[in-house]
């Protein structure tokens, strides 16, 4: 359990920007707590897309992760690390396919693999016959003439 007390300053409110050391300020009291290196690593470790784990461990304060999260300075750096760890759990995810395909009854992960299914970006095919799609086609030259004729319009001024 983490202790949030440590990351609220003296009148009680959470501090965001001053957990940090790369932003600290010497006319601020509070002492900064942690790194975005540090972050980075608990984020990484944590393996937790959701990032509530994270929160969990970095704050112990699910508002207080979303305060911070989502600050304007801070936010491009998770967002960088957010993806960085798809990459990384989907490079687990073929590092486990490769082992099972190696073991008995691994057809189906040798065949995902040889496929490449990791390869396809959430893109999957749709299941069963192909729908037939509507086409919406534009009315036919002669049936506008024949509409025209019989409604009594005229075209260039002769009937």
């Amino acid at each position: 359990m983490v202790d949030r007390t440590k990351f609220l300053d003296g009148s009680g409110k959470r501090v965001v920007l001053q957990l940090f050391k790369e932003f600290a300020r010497v006319d601020v009291k509070f002492k900064p707590v942690y790194t975005l290196q540090e972050w980075k690593e608990v984020f990484l470790d944590c393996r937790d897309p959701s990032e509530y784990s994270v929160a969990m461990a970095l704050l112990g304060d699910w508002d207080h992760w979303l305060e911070v999260r989502n600050h304007p300075i801070i936010k491009p750096h998770i967002d960088k690390w957010h993806s960085e760890l798809e990459v990384k759990l989907r490079s687990e995810a073929i590092q486990q396919m490769k082992a099972h395909a190696k073991q008995p009854g691994g057809t189906a992960a040798a065949k995902w693999l040889a496929d490449k299914g990791y390869a396809q970006e959430g893109a999957k095919k749709p299941v069963g016959r192909p729908k037939k799609e509507e086409e919406v086609l534009p009315p036919s030259a002669g049936r506008i003439a024949g509409d025209m004729a019989r409604l009594g319009i005229v075209v260039g001024g002769k009937k």
